[in-house]
């Protein structure tokens, strides 16, 4: 949504409001389970065909999109260990031990996702130009176990910096999603869910400018990530190849890897 704006602003185009609409649902691809996405882009303003058509574009590639349907992120895995070194015996029995347990697998859960552009969050310089684009309020809903979850968060660009902007939390999403694989992967008697963490270290990921003209171009804006898996107090060792065989099955990595699945897109002037 900022991407759109940003792009409005630049090239002049009179676009008053937007709103995003996603139906989120599980899709098995060919090595692991992704997701797909039905997505609506609602444009309010006067525009033009070719105005339609440019903010569409942007609407394609924005940054966040890139990163989740055209397979624009390349995510690097390592995974590190800070605990003490178990005996011999002790890592043979670990290797030995089944570790992966396919059929626990985590999938995504069918929901929906709305956003909201909140327009009196613009910020303008000195000069009148379009400074940050502000912000954008999320309302998320999917099912659980026992009844719908809800969540709502805020997002976006703006000077004072408190809220994420749009490309880091989609790599805090990554994150999460690799913990909860590995919870449902690892078997539990080889180390302790509280005994690791995940860190997302991007590289080559631009600027907001860059990204902005990438979109309206209708070109891919690549970024590279190096995700660290660390194991701490492990109980056991954890092969190494145990933990890169269970990154290959995470929903999230999958959609990253194949480009997502966007099921159906449409852009609505209202």
């Amino acid at each position: 949504m900022v991407t759109v704006v940003g792009v409005a602003s630049r090239g002049q185009i009179p676009l008053q409001d937007i709103r995003v609409d996603f139906q989120v649902e599980p899709v098995a691809g060919a090595d692991a389970h992704g997701f797909g996405v039905r997505k609506t882009v609602t444009l309010y303003g006067a525009l033009s065909a070719t105005e339609q058509r440019r903010l569409q574009r942007a609407a394609e590639y924005c940054p966040v999109g890139q990163l989740f349907t055209k397979g624009a992120l390349t995510v690097e895995d390592q995974v590190a260990c800070d605990a003490e070194p178990a005996m011999p015996e002790v890592m043979a029995s670990a290797t030995a031990m089944p570790q992966l347990s396919l059929p626990t697998l985590p999938t995504c859960a069918p929901g929906a996702v709305h956003g909201r552009y909140l327009v009196e969050t613009k910020e303008y310089d000195d000069r009148g130009v379009l400074h940050q684009e502000g912000e954008v309020k999320v309302y998320m809903t999917c099912a659980n176990l026992t009844r719908t979850g809800r969540w709502t968060l805020l997002a976006g660009h703006s000077s004072e910096g408190w809220m994420p902007p749009p490309v880091p939390l989609a790599y805090a999403a990554l994150a999460a999603s690799t913990v909860t694989t590995l919870q449902a992967c690892i078997a539990p008697e080889v180390w302790t869910p509280a005994g690791l963490h995940v860190e997302i270290a991007p590289y080559s990921a631009g600027n907001r400018d860059q990204a902005q003209t990438s979109a309206a171009a209708g070109t891919l804006n690549a970024r590279r990530v190096v995700r660290t898996v660390v194991l701490h107090s492990a109980t056991s060792p954890v092969p190494a190849q145990t933990i890169e065989a269970a990154l290959q099955q995470d929903p999230l990595s999958t959609s990253f890897r194949q480009g997502g699945a966007v099921l159906d897109e449409q852009i609505v002037m209202a």
